[in-house]
């Protein structure tokens, strides 16, 4: 009879022991695990204590598959002329709320969408071998097909996005995600370098052993040429101060027209480019079921500052339907491309849903 396996009853978390078992490994795998960073855990005695959420987040998008590909070539500057991985086929379109979603591979779409029709471009594009769970997240062979890849969308984005309008990149830096450097050279060449945010995500993700903990990804905004002006409100994102700093400023006797001074703070302070909006974790009501899903708070920022009610917003990463959904709540319409059509039929739901109910907003 096998021995019982002692459980470390502290919010639901995990002995050593119990997480090997869990996974199918040794204790001694699970511990390399801990020290790598791969699984977050508190140490515990001369034991870790592990999360089973942490775990479970492990089991669907930790493991690495056999046979990842080696890190080979970087990318040229030429595109090569074979066929995308990232396809499927299609495109299939529905509308619903102010927008339309098409599903197909991102580059035959955006090929039949009419030149210079979009003030806002917001990609969250995968980001490649990141989420090794996931089959979108690995569909090229090397960093360069990847890099060969994100040249093609963008330019597709160039040739749509009006000479006022603004296109922003997400991206992440890491271990593996350091092809994200390169892309951003690549695309700085490409188009016009705007700005680089930094989206706080406020808390940290994959601890690891030997570096410091990741709290943050980026923002990459491009602009069509050195010398163009794109559509920027700063008015539209200012934060506002609290009671208490708005009180403290007003004791300062050098400013004589103390109602002028308080209309002006009560305008809020500007924003900078570092965004900070808290990431969406697994008990959040705002989570729909997509792995890299981003805040609505976040979305709404980049679009009331970079475009006007009425305007036109092209998502070409739809995924689950935050840029349909706060552009629905603010006022523009919009064009969502994306390639699975379980992710079109969930960000339709979640437009539908505002629709019927518009106080799930932006608060």
């Amino acid at each position: 009879m096998a021995p019982a396996v002692k459980v470390l009853r502290m919010s639901n978390n995990l002995t050593t022991e119990v997480a090997a078992s869990f996974l199918g490994v040794s204790s001694a795998r699970v511990r390399k695990l801990v020290q790598e960073g791969r699984i977050p855990a508190e140490k515990r005695g001369r034991d870790y204590s592990i999360r089973q959420d942490d775990l479970d987040a492990y089991q669907l998008y930790g493991r690495k598959p056999r046979g990842r590909p080696p890190m080979a070539e970087m990318p040229s500057e030429r595109v090569r002329e074979s066929p995308p991985p990232y396809r499927a086929s299609g495109p299939v379109k529905m509308a619903v709320g102010r927008g339309e979603i098409f599903q197909g591979d991102t580059i035959e779409v955006l090929r039949g969408l009419p030149e210079r029709s979009f003030q806002l471009i917001i990609a969250d594009p995968p980001y490649f071998q990141v989420l090794v769970g996931e089959s979108w997240d690995n569909a090229w062979q090397s960093p360069g097909d990847y890099l060969d890849w994100t040249l093609r969308w963008v330019r597709e984005c160039r040739r749509v996005l009006a000479p006022d309008g603004l296109l922003y990149v997400f991206g992440q830096l890491g271990k593996r995600e350091h092809i994200w450097l390169h892309a951003c050279s690549m695309l700085a060449k490409e188009m016009q370098f705007h700005d680089m945010i930094i989206w706080d995500r406020a808390v940290g993700y994959n601890e690891r052993y030997d570096s410091f903990t990741p709290q943050y990804e980026m923002v990459l905004a491009l602009r069509h040429e050195a010398n163009s002006k794109p559509y920027f409100n700063k008015d539209a994102v200012r934060l506002p101060y609290d009671e208490d700093t708005i009180e403290t400023y007003l004791k300062d006797k050098r400013y004589k027209d103390r109602g002028a001074r308080e209309r002006h703070l009560r305008k809020g302070k500007y924003a900078t480019n570092i965004l900070r909006v808290p990431s969406l974790k697994g008990a959040s009501k705002e989570k729909i079921g997509h792995p890299s899903q981003k805040p609505i708070a976040l979305i709404e920022h980049l679009i009331a500052s970079s475009s006007e009610r009425g305007d036109h917003v092209l998502d070409p990463f739809l995924g689950s339907g935050t840029t349909a959904a706060a552009c629905d709540q603010l006022g523009r319409t919009w064009v969502g491309v994306e390639r699975d059509a379980g992710y079109c039929a969930l960000a339709a739901k979640r437009v539908e849903a505002l629709l019927v109910n518009p106080e799930l907003s932006l608060a």
